[in-house]
């Protein structure tokens, strides 16, 4: 009995063997914008995850976007559809949680809608990484390590913290 504890607890997620919110095993929520304000409403829809990677699921689900039937509810992901070339990793992103940061890059260029869209495609992914126990911040980057949609001169704000 002990070592299917111990298989139990080795088989979760480091976010699920810390505490993260309650969800059923094997499901992860994907916030999911409503409407066009900024930063806009989140809904949150549950995925069954196929695998331990629940954070990498979670975006990939962010970028695949609303199923049909989530669609006709009003939600959307300004996310879907938005990623332009090649990809510098090999991937659509690489994601790394360390010390309560959850640090996401995309490694193909993310194609900005203007400020609002911008801001709801910071919350959703903010807002989805944060439900796991293990981030308590996030951050965003663009392919060449700006922080995505930073327009200042030095593109660092989402790392420093200031404008």
């Amino acid at each position: 009995m002990k070592e299917l504890l111990v298989a139990s607890v080795l088989a979760l997620s480091p976010a699920q063997a810390a505490g993260a919110p309650a969800q059923a095993a094997g499901t992860v929520k994907v916030y999911f914008s409503k409407g066009f304000d900024i930063p806009g409403k989140l809904v949150p829809v549950t995925r069954k995850v196929p695998h331990r990677g629940v954070a990498r699921f979670a975006v990939q689900q962010l970028i695949a976007g609303p199923t049909t039937a989530e669609r006709a509810r009003g939600l959307h992901s300004e996310l879907t559809g938005r990623l332009r070339g090649r990809s510098a990793c090999g991937a659509d992103f690489t994601i790394r949680i360390k010390n309560g940061t959850a640090t996401l890059r995309f490694c193909r260029t993310v194609q900005g809608t203007g400020v609002g869209g911008d801001a709801r495609v910071l919350n959703m992914i903010s807002t989805t990484l944060k439900q796991f126990g293990t981030v308590k911040k996030v951050i965003v980057l663009e392919k060449d390590g700006r922080c995505l949609f930073d327009q200042t001169d030095a593109g660092r704000s989402c790392v420093t913290g200031h404008e």
